[in-house]
């Protein structure tokens, strides 16, 4: 009775386990559906690219050895033109230009003794001359000899008269050469303090560059010694973006300046902008180092753009084509190829025929068999009855192609 009573529960195990797994592998869905519409149809041309600023600047370090950077404004801040963005560590340059204005000073000072000594011996040495040529005057008229000697005299005076002036002006011109290269120096002691700081030639957003730092690569930051003339900041400027997209040269012919277009942000894919072809490179490229594929380069202009717009995001663009009026459409996975013509199915699976015309990257106008308004699915319908693996299916997935007697052997094998 025992046996009768086990034999009887492990029945009932055998055929509830056998009915559970096979409703788990049963799928019951709901075949979506959409509307037919009847509207404007647009033609569209995908490009894809990254955005970036019409105009930007690069701030490179100054042509200044032994440089450290002491300040950097922060990354993603907005600056105004004007505003300092890097700042470095001015130590040793205003000591510099302290020492070269103290020389500037001392230099100035031989300079003002030099020429009162050339005044004084100017007045000096005129008047000199004068009496030389007094006396001469007086006494070229007496004996040989006085008159000789007044001569003598009046010439002598005439040689120092112009031998000293020319020393002492050679002594003034020496001090004012003195004195430019004192000011030459102050005149390079201020100019590279000044570069210490570094200001936003034009307004934009403060993007970090990145240096060799070691073995490798890693943004700038508060510390860093660059070299001269290193770039360590790009700043774009925010008022004026642009998406960087490439096309394939296939393509590219259907593709011109002045066409609108519609541009969306991987980041922000709800969210719609204006845009319109700037220009188009006259030559292909290659699309990348070894690939035998050519792309043309094309330059979108975002018209409308916000703050959520940011150089280096990921954007797609579809360049309209044409814009076409009263097109009744559906998308793309709505139509299906059956025995070689295009049909949909209806909402209640019927199947229907129709005639397609052009096609954009979403949908495909209907020329003939819809008229808007219906509602069609999404998916084929007819797959619910082709007891596809995952679709639906009627028995566990382990038995598939095992006959009668390999399940039973299965079983028996497994035990109770």
């Amino acid at each position: 009775m025992k046996k009768v009573i086990y034999g009887a529960v492990i029945l009932v195990a055998v055929l509830g386990g056998y009915y559970g797994v096979n409703a788990v592998f049963t799928v019951s869905y709901d075949v979506p559906t959409t509307e037919v519409m009847k509207g404007e149809f647009v033609l569209s041309q995908r490009a894809s690219g990254t955005v970036d600023a019409k105009r930007a600047f690069t701030i490179t370090a100054p042509r200044i050895r032994g440089l450290q950077i002491t300040w950097l404004a922060p990354e993603g801040s907005t600056v105004k033109e004007g505003d300092p963005v890097i700042k470095f560590d001015a130590t040793q340059q205003t000591a510099d230009l302290s020492e070269h204005e103290s020389t500037l000073k001392i230099a100035n000072t031989s300079l003002e003794r030099a020429k009162r000594e050339y005044t004084i011996q100017e007045k000096q040495l005129t008047l000199d001359l004068q009496k030389a040529e007094r006396n001469y005057n007086e006494k070229k008229h007496d004996a040989p000899k006085l008159a000789e000697e007044a001569k003598l005299e009046l010439e002598l005076a005439q040689l120092n008269f112009k031998a000293k002036l020319e020393q002492l002006k050679a002594d003034v011109q020496k001090a004012e050469l003195e004195v430019q290269r004192a000011q030459d120096k102050v005149n390079i002691a201020r100019r590279e303090l000044e570069q210490l700081t570094i200001s936003a030639p034009i307004p934009g957003m403060v993007v970090y560059l990145e240096l060799w730092k070691g073995s490798s690569m890693s943004k700038v930051q508060e510390g860093d010694s660059p070299w001269p003339g290193q770039g360590l900041v790009n700043l774009p400027d925010l008022a004026d973006m642009v998406v960087d997209a490439t096309v394939s040269e296939v393509d590219a012919s259907k593709i011109d300046s002045g066409q609108a277009v519609i541009v969306t942000l991987d980041a922000f894919p709800d969210k719609v902008y204006e845009g319109s072809v700037a220009k188009k490179s006259t030559l292909a490229r290659r699309k990348e180092p070894g690939s035998k594929i050519n792309v043309f380069d094309v330059e979108v202009t975002i018209l409308n753009h916000d703050d959520n717009v940011k150089p280096g995001m990921s954007a797609s663009c579809r360049v309209i084509m044409d814009r076409i009026s009263d097109v009744v459409q559906v998308p793309l996975e709505a139509v299906f190829e059956r025995d070689g013509e295009a049909v949909v199915y209806l909402e209640n699976k019927e199947q229907r025929a129709v005639e397609v015309g052009r096609r954009n990257d979403m949908s495909i106008e209907i020329l003939n068999g819809l008229s808007g308004g219906e509602r069609v699915c999404l998916i084929d319908p007819t797959l619910e009855d082709q007891a596809l693996p995952g679709e639906k299916a009627t028995e566990p997935e382990l038995n598939k192609g095992r006959s009668p007697e390999q399940r039973n052997d299965r079983r028996s094998r497994r035990g109770p």
